[in-house]
């Protein structure tokens, strides 16, 4: 049972990280981060005690599971350092990486050196999110057929990432094609000039006719939501605190065709609803991790598939062309920059 950990990158998220990790029961033995005032020192300065600016420096604290809170351009270079001073336990943040390339030689270094690694994807860890999930097959609603999700303020990589593996995640499979239209970035990425990610509308299409419609960029400044679109029902959820609300076709009309347009919905309670919680779902995650468990999260090789979707839909951008899943080899060496 891992007792401490470490932190690599202060940042905003760096920062929830350490907060995640307390709250899961860790101490914090070391933070490395070479800003001269990383952002988490100005949200609490006591932080600054556990700073450290080498790698080497951070590694010699011997924490018991390490977490890559930096972009993911540096996540590959980190982890293979990390796994070579043994290391045996990492939570990375998404997306895992800026190829499917190095996602795979990462899969293939954490199987041969034992080394459990979880990637915070932790829409998993929603407890609404997994409710509508168990909806899938259920005998009023049916299957789900249909995942829209629509997002302003954001691109594909760093926030698409996410949803492309939710969307696996809930149909449990990964997709046959990709095809999508891009939106150019209007402003720099906050993270840094060096990171570009696209906007775009991107059609996700899964075995047996299932799909994933996703819509996002930054010019759009308006929050938008899910919808869960099943054989006989739907689920409509917002990007807010506010509760999902559930419709399925009334008993009078559960025996209609499908393809009998108006047919009369009602409305169904879900489960209780508790909100988003970024730090509580990471807390999470790092419980499975110091357990040796799997609970939460995604795994390197599931990231990876996710990143692989995003891949493809800026090559399906690129090339006007639908992208068929999985990647070529040369295609999985198609690297972007991402934050």
């Amino acid at each position: 049972m891992a007792k401490t950990f470490g932190v690599v990158g202060l940042g905003r998220m760096g920062y929830r990280t350490v907060l995640a990790g307390r709250a899961a029961g860790l101490d914090l033995a070391a933070v490395l981060d070479t800003a001269e005032n990383p952002w988490g020192v100005t949200q609490d300065p006591s932080l600054a005690h556990t700073l450290v600016d080498t790698l080497d420096t951070f590694l010699a604290r011997t924490p018991d599971v390490v977490a890559i809170s930096t972009t993911a351009d540096s996540h590959a270079p980190l982890f293979q350092a990390i796994a070579k001073a043994g290391i045996k336990t990492v939570l990375m943040e998404k997306p895992v990486a800026c190829s499917v390339s190095q996602g795979l030689e990462m899969t293939c270094i954490a199987q041969e050196q034992d080394i459990h690694v979880m990637v915070n994807h932790n829409h998993r860890c929603w407890s609404v999110l997994k409710s509508i999930r168990a909806l899938d097959g259920d005998t009023r609603f049916g299957r789900l057929k249909s995942f829209v999700i629509v997002q302003g303020a954001g691109g594909l990589g760093n926030l698409g990432t996410h949803y492309f593996d939710l969307s696996n995640w809930m149909f449990r499979c990964t997709p046959d094609s990709v095809a999508a239209i891009g939106t150019e970035p209007e402003a720099i990425n906050p993270r840094g000039e060096r990171f570009e990610d696209k906007g775009g509308a991107v059609l996700v299409s899964y075995p047996d006719q299932r799909r994933l419609l996703l819509e996002i960029g930054d010019d759009i400044g308006v929050i938008g939501g899910y919808e869960f679109r099943f054989e006989r029902g739907r689920v409509l959820m917002p990007f807010t605190s506010d509760p999902p609300k559930a419709y399925v076709r009334k008993a009078e009309t559960q025996a209609l065709p499908k393809h009998f347009y108006g047919a009369a919905l009602e409305e169904v309670p879900l489960a209780d609803f508790v909100p988003g919680d970024v730090v509580k779902h990471t807390s999470d995650v790092f419980k499975d991790l110091s357990a040796g468990e799997h609970g939460n999260g995604a795994t390197l090789s599931e990231a990876t598939a996710a990143l692989e979707v995003m891949i493809a839909a800026r090559l399906a951008i690129e090339r006007c062309a639908v992208v068929h899943l999985p990647l070529t080899s040369a295609d999985r060496e198609t690297t972007y920059t991402l934050a």
